[in-house]
């Protein structure tokens, strides 16, 4: 390709060993996970051989200079120049893909060119015809090579295959002048194979930035594919699902059973963002702090409703985050769990609700009272019990029936939540017995309340089925936290003041107050004794037994006196259907 005017000067000579080591460099560069590396590097072996032939021509000249025989000389040289082309033209070969094989490519490029070397070198030896093979052998490799790379102008990204033809088809030109005499303004020119090394190595790195182009198309159609396939999944769901964008949390995408069920426009979807649809904002808050810490949320509960709605559902939510048009967005789909909520609550309501009146029974107001009395410990806060019960009912259901009966339960019942505050506890305790704690409120106070209760209970009218008037009393027991601070004794002893409430007259409101509290204990003494012995086996008549007082261990502070009177609360404690306010319990 060049000529021997490259080694007559040292810069000549250090330009093309660093154009050399640019192509080698590019060569490794542009090798690097391309399914073409065989062929760049079979092109830079190439070049290398082709370079190496020019300095035995130089070698050869110098001896032909001195008188010697050359022969030898010229022919390692057109060995050179023969596995240069061979080199090339495999390069090209696999540059076209295994287009063409490399066997048959050897064979006939090589069998020829050796035989000619032999013909013309030793058995009719012909001068002229040597220096043609010496521009024909590069001139069939690089016409070659220029073809293999010419090859892929039709594929797509290939503009550093287009480059590196363009080249080879200059060098071809080249050695087409040489090889037609037209060599006056070429022969001299030393920079000729640098600069044709410089430009194959700038093609060698196009070919690398076109391989990378190719992974960017192919990843791009690989998203676009990956969208379509989840745009038809999600089209296709059975359950509600939107794609929102986590950066603004707009909806991008939402199939056709989410705009039903969010009652969305569907042309205006870039107008909601999915935050908007929580109705309980913590709830939302909850569910993003696990997303950041799993990224994956399966099966979780959330209270939505719709911009044009004013009736919160439930749901059950599974998010995910994904990639989704360049973009990190969450994956959420929907199923509607609102019937199966209503229905908890209705077993819950089963559980913990009095069917008839829909107050609390008497299993929910034991364990909530005993958590009451805990806080009110903690905070030294009074309580009071209320024990009500209904004067006379069983004289109401003979004369008027049990359905009569049940319309007194019930209006007792509404009167005493709706006069009673959001804090306090109503519960029915069987029977036409009910009860009531009221928090923050002292044995005083608590009778100032149950007292209004029972007037505002005086005034109610039932009617009947026959249309009769029904009206009907109470009688209040109160018991404190003066008394004590365990639901069971608190009960007791709110049932012993409705029992004297009871003897006094009825529609009467009664307290039980730390006088009480010796005889309550003595008479708890004796009916267990009464028990006791009365249920004893004779085989234990001999055995002494010690008295244990059931409130042993609970009374005894009240006893000894520990209980000090609750001072008089300042906050106010409102009754509205009662009229009670802080100015009527002092």
């Amino acid at each position: 390709m060049g000529n021997i005017s490259i080694f007559n000067q040292t810069a000549y000579i250090v330009v093309t060993y660093l154009a050399l080591f640019l192509l080698c460099f590019s060569c490794i560069y542009a090798s690097i996970g391309n399914k073409q590396n065989k062929g760049i590097w079979l092109l830079f072996w190439g070049l290398i051989v082709d370079f190496i032939s020019l300095y035995v021509s130089l070698h050869s000249s110098e001896v032909y200079a001195r008188g010697q025989s050359v022969e030898i000389w010229v022919f390692m040289e057109m060995l050179l120049c023969l596995s240069s082309m061979l080199l090339l033209a495999m390069a090209s070969s696999h540059i076209l893909i295994n287009k063409i094989s490399d066997i048959p490519i050897i064979s006939a490029f090589g069998g020829l060119g050796l035989i000619a070397i032999v013909f013309f070198l030793y058995i009719f030896p012909d001068n002229n015809m040597i220096m043609k093979m010496r521009y024909i052998f590069p001139l069939a490799g690089f016409a070659y090579l220029s073809v293999g790379f010419l090859y892929q102008i039709t594929k797509k990204r290939s503009s550093g295959f287009i480059f590196a033809g363009m080249v080879t088809t200059f060098a071809s030109i080249i050695m087409v002048l040489k090889l037609a005499g037209i060599n006056y303004f070429i022969y001299e020119a030393w920079y000729i194979p640098a600069s044709i090394y410089i430009l194959l190595g700038i093609s060698m790195i196009m070919l690398k930035a076109d391989i990378f182009a190719k992974k960017y198309d192919e990843s791009c159609l690989e998203i676009e594919k990956n969208t379509q396939r989840i745009e038809e999944i999600i089209k296709y769901s059975p359950f509600p699902i939107i794609i929102s964008r986590l950066s603004d949390d707009r909806i991008i995408l939402a199939n056709s059973n989410a705009i039903k069920l969010f009652d969305i426009i569907p042309n205006e979807l870039d107008r909601y963002h999915f935050k908007d649809f929580f109705a309980d904002g913590e709830n939302r808050q909850v569910l993003n702090e696990r997303l950041e810490k799993e990224r994956i949320v399966q099966d979780f509960e959330i209270l939505v409703k719709t911009p044009t709605g004013n009736t919160p559902f439930w749901l059950l939510a599974s998010a995910n985050i994904i990639d989704y048009n360049y973009d990190v967005a969450l994956y959420t789909a929907f199923q509607d769990i609102t019937s199966r909520k209503n229905s908890e609550v209705l077993l819950k309501n089963q559980a913990t609700r009095d069917p008839l009146t829909s107050l609390y029974n008497r299993r929910y107001f034991e364990e909530e009272v005993f958590k009451r009395i805990v806080d009110s410990k903690v905070t030294n806060e009074p309580f009071s019990i209320l024990m009500i019960d209904a004067d006379h009912f069983k004289k109401v259901n003979d004369t008027y029936g049990h359905k009569t009966g049940d319309k007194v339960l019930i209006e007792l019942a509404s009167t005493c939540e709706r006069a009673l505050r959001n804090d306090d506890i109503v519960a029915r305790y069987g029977g036409e017995e009910f009860v009531v704690f009221l928090s923050g409120v002292n044995a005083q106070k608590g009778k100032i309340v149950a007292d209004r209760l029972r007037e505002s209970i005086s005034e109610i009218v039932v009617y009947s089925d026959e249309g009769d008037e029904v009206r009907f009393t109470i009688s209040i027991g109160v018991s404190s936290s003066e008394i004590s601070d365990n639901i069971d004794t608190l009960i007791k002893t709110a049932d012993e003041a409705l029992y004297k409430a009871k003897e006094n007259g009825r529609n009467r409101v009664e307290v039980f107050d730390q006088d009480d509290l010796v005889a309550f204990d003595n008479k708890e003494t004796q009916e267990r004794i009464k028990n006791e012995v009365n249920n004893r086996h004779p085989i234990f008549d001999k055995e002494e037994s010690t008295e244990i007082s059931l409130l042993d261990g609970i009374e005894a502070n009240h006893i000894q006196g520990e209980h000090t009177n609750i001072e008089e609360q300042d906050d106010r404690i409102d009754y509205p259907l009662l009229g009670v306010d802080e100015e009527d319990l002092k």
